[in-house]
């Protein structure tokens, strides 16, 4: 049985007021259009719904139980909708970040801060991890989107898109080290890199193999934080984001090489098969204009 839930408001209404024309003026339709709307509903029941007499509708025993649950149904899909407008109106909701902690701190603070002034109410929630792990959350639906630097990401159910590029390079402690270094003899100093597994070692082993170097770092560390608090107390020449260097450590100096290292990319990835909510796609709003 496939019944028109208009058919289920107009009989709603009837009984609510148990009279043709308060209905008629709640649901703006006129009396014999709702008459003929419970006969064809009472029809396609294949039962009686109302006794009608100079008083009004009177529900029958068998129209009493329906009107019970028509309008449990109807109040759930009313509070649905309220629901949703919530949620339309960001007075809900939720967003779902994976990100690294250095580009939390160099991109997402400042962004967060203004996007919740504005939308108080909706939760923000972050998850930092290696870009591989965030692209398997991505794809099992435990994020809505993630923010990475380069990668070799190639998984067909994954969009990405470039939002800003971000210049790295070499940094040092004037304290403690001098300025200007050629590319070809960087294994000399003492240098401090992230592992191998991070996107930014990986990017900067690729280029330093396109000039037939092969680097030997004097320590490796798991995150950009560390290069710059070892690079802060003197312990050697750190890679990393300049931009960042220059945000949290402005003692630091950038080392001028003979030659010049690319920009690198940040990307935003999203799941090609995953609706974004209406608070993920404001706050993708308030980043682009980041």
């Amino acid at each position: 049985m496939n019944v028109d839930l208009e058919l289920y408001k107009i009989f709603y209404t009837v009984a609510k007021y148990k009279h043709m024309t308060k209905a008629s003026e709640e649901l703006f339709i006129s009396q014999p259009a709702i008459s003929q709307s419970i006969k064809k509903l009472e029809a396609q029941l294949g039962g009686v719904l109302f006794l009608r007499s100079n008083k009004g509708m009177e529900l029958t025993e068998e129209g009493k139980m329906l009107y019970k649950y028509v309008k449990d149904a109807l109040e759930l899909i009313k509070n649905a909708e309220t629901e949703f407008t919530s949620f339309k109106n960001l007075d809900k909701g939720e967003v779902r970040i994976g990100i690294s902690t250095t580009l939390t701190k160099l991109l997402l603070i400042d962004v967060i801060d203004k996007f919740h002034k504005d939308y108080p109410n909706i939760d923000i929630k972050i998850t930092n991890n290696l870009t591989s792990d965030l692209i398997l959350d991505l794809q099992r639906g435990k994020l809505d989107f993630i923010i990475f630097n380069e990668s070799d990401m190639k998984e067909s159910n994954v969009e990405i898109k470039t939002i800003k590029k971000i210049r790295h390079g070499f940094i040092y402690n004037p304290d403690f080290y001098e300025d200007t270094v050629n590319l070809d003899n960087i294994n000399n100093y003492p240098l401090i890199l992230q592992k191998k597994e991070s996107n930014s070692r990986k990017f900067l082993d690729s280029y330093m193999l396109k000039n037939s170097i092969i680097l030997n770092p004097k320590m490796e560390v798991v995150s950009q934080d560390l290069v710059l608090e070892f690079t802060n107390i003197g312990l050697g020449f750190g890679f990393c984001m300049i931009d960042l260097a220059k945000k949290n450590y402005p003692k630091l100096k950038e080392l001028k090489i003979n030659k010049d290292i690319p920009k690198i990319n940040i990307n935003i990835a999203t799941n090609k098969g995953e609706n974004l909510t209406f608070a993920t796609k404001k706050f993708l709003e308030y980043l682009d204009k980041k």
